[in-house]
């Protein structure tokens, strides 16, 4: 695979984009050949389709506003150029020379339907909002596409009307390429929610080797908080990404949920990271959806979530798991007389799970025989599949489950581009796990396959059976 999407460096890539303001069409025309397709990958693509999720894709640009300063705003500035885009332009901010934009006027408010931004990369230069307000409203119903930026310090309060997205917030769809968004804070009050710390989106969120941290969404009067990173209407796309240490927080006593994602609609998790994040109730994700829209999470860790009830993942319609690691979440609130929660996997409708560790989660309520409570579910639920361990399955598990304690190791960077567990050989894995996705990689990415010559593929989102060279001396 060569696409730049997929890259193991996290450098900033150059894209040569002409600079006179006489040659936009060129300009244009460059950006466009510069920027990573987001559905450039066949294996991704294809496990899309099979999810029912809509990859997004850059729309081609119209034309190319150069971003020629770091000011709050005036000529050159990037609160210029988008509030003068049209729909389908890009905003080119490549070759800016200084590190930061501080927003010292609030957010900047923007109404063009599809409309992207280019950045000179996530460590180059970061949109600062400076905790005085939003950073990115986006008022079109198109797509908002961000890529190799970084965006924090955000801020947004209004006790009179639900609010979300103090860093990202758009009417349509969100797509972020190469962005870092830590230090997020959306505050609603009265009897209104807050929804989305760091990014809401009216309809679709997709996040490709990008990170949410840090952020909260927190409801100060009887509102609800949802989403502490990320909440999305109408469906959420995670590739290679890390969502870590964000809080949903409801200070009235209302329930609050999905402290790291919060998404309705069909939903694909791959490759990702998503740990110690917080809610009342669903502290790493919920998936909550009416209409059985599916739900896949393949080659993904979920771990160190916490929240009082289901600490890991609440899937409240159909849940494939392939390859995952779910471990070390931890949840409080054991049974309300008549259901029992897991701290690892809460299900409501029959699923799929094959070649998953569900281990080591940990929920403080449970009787002492419990030691860990790794998955429940509702009556009539429970996984189809093969080849899994499940420490402990309070919901039918497939027949050929092992419940061994698989001695994973604390959650590390062992290569690649998020974090994961290895695993300790053992009775646990002797028959091997099965790669029935067709992943090229495990969790980390190119470079890392999912099985190597000579290999089997193996439980969990972790490949550890191969000739790769750990980052912290596993080999």
């Amino acid at each position: 695979m060569t696409t730049g999407l997929f890259r193991r460096d996290r450098t900033p890539r150059m894209r040569p984009l002409a600079v006179a303001l006489t040659a936009l069409c060129t300009a244009a025309s460059a950006w466009a050949d510069a920027t990573p397709r987001l559905t450039d990958d066949a294996s991704v693509r294809e496990l899309a389709r099979r999810s029912g999720v809509t990859l997004l894709a850059p729309p081609p640009p119209h034309a190319t506003a150069l971003v020629t300063n770091c000011d709050d705003s005036g000529p050159g500035s990037l609160r210029d150029a988008l509030e003068a885009a049209v729909t389908n332009d890009a905003v080119d901010l490549t070759q800016l020379t200084c590190s930061r934009i501080s927003l010292t006027t609030g957010a900047i408010v923007f109404g063009a339907n599809n409309v992207a931004i280019q950045g000179p990369g996530r460590n180059e230069l970061l949109i600062d909002g400076g905790l005085g307000g939003g950073v990115l409203y986006h008022l079109g119903f198109g797509t908002l596409i961000v890529e190799d930026v970084s965006i924090g310090y955000g801020f947004k309060y209004d006790p009179d009307n639900q609010i979300g997205g103090s860093c990202v917030h758009s009417g349509g769809n969100v797509a972020l390429a190469n962005v870092d968004i830590s230090v997020c804070n959306t505050v609603s009050g009265g009897s209104y929610s807050a929804l989305g710390g760091a990014v809401y989106a009216a309809n679709q969120i997709q996040i490709v080797t990008s990170s949410i941290t840090t952020s909260e969404a927190k409801a100060n009067g009887t509102g609800y908080a949802s989403g502490g990173g990320l909440y999305a209407v109408n469906g959420i796309t995670s590739i290679y990404s890390t969502v870590a240490n964000n809080v949903a927080l409801g200070e009235g006593g209302t329930p609050s949920y999905g402290g790291g994602i919060f998404s309705r609609g069909s939903a694909l998790i791959l490759g990702s990271e998503i740990s110690g994040n917080q809610a009342l109730r669903m502290g790493g994700i919920a998936f909550v959806d009416y209409h059985g829209s599916p739900v896949t999470v393949a080659n993904s860790t979920i771990s160190g979530n916490r929240a009082t009830r289901f600490g890991g993942m609440f899937a409240l319609t159909s849940l494939s798991l392939y390859n995952d690691t779910i471990a070390f979440n931890t949840s409080h609130e054991w049974t309300d007389g008549t259901h029992y929660f897991a701290a690892g996997v809460h299900i409501m409708v029959p699923g799929e799970m094959d070649s998953t560790i569900i281990a080591n989660n940990v929920n403080d309520g449970a009787p002492a025989q419990y030691p860990t409570v790794d998955l429940t579910g509702e009556p009539g639920s429970g996984f189809n599949g093969g080849h899994n361990n499940v420490m402990l399955c309070g919901a039918p598990c497939p027949n050929d489950t092992s419940h061994e304690d698989p001695g994973l190791h604390p959650l590390s960077d062992n290569g690649g581009l998020t974090r994961t567990h290895v695993p300790t050989p053992g009775v646990w894995d002797t028959f091997g796990g099965t790669n029935l996705l067709g992943l090229p990689f495990d969790q980390r990415g190119p470079g890392f396959p999912r099985q190597s010559a000579g290999d089997f593929p193996e439980i969990g989102a972790l490949q550890i059976n191969s000739d790769i060279i750990f980052a912290n001396g596993f080999n």
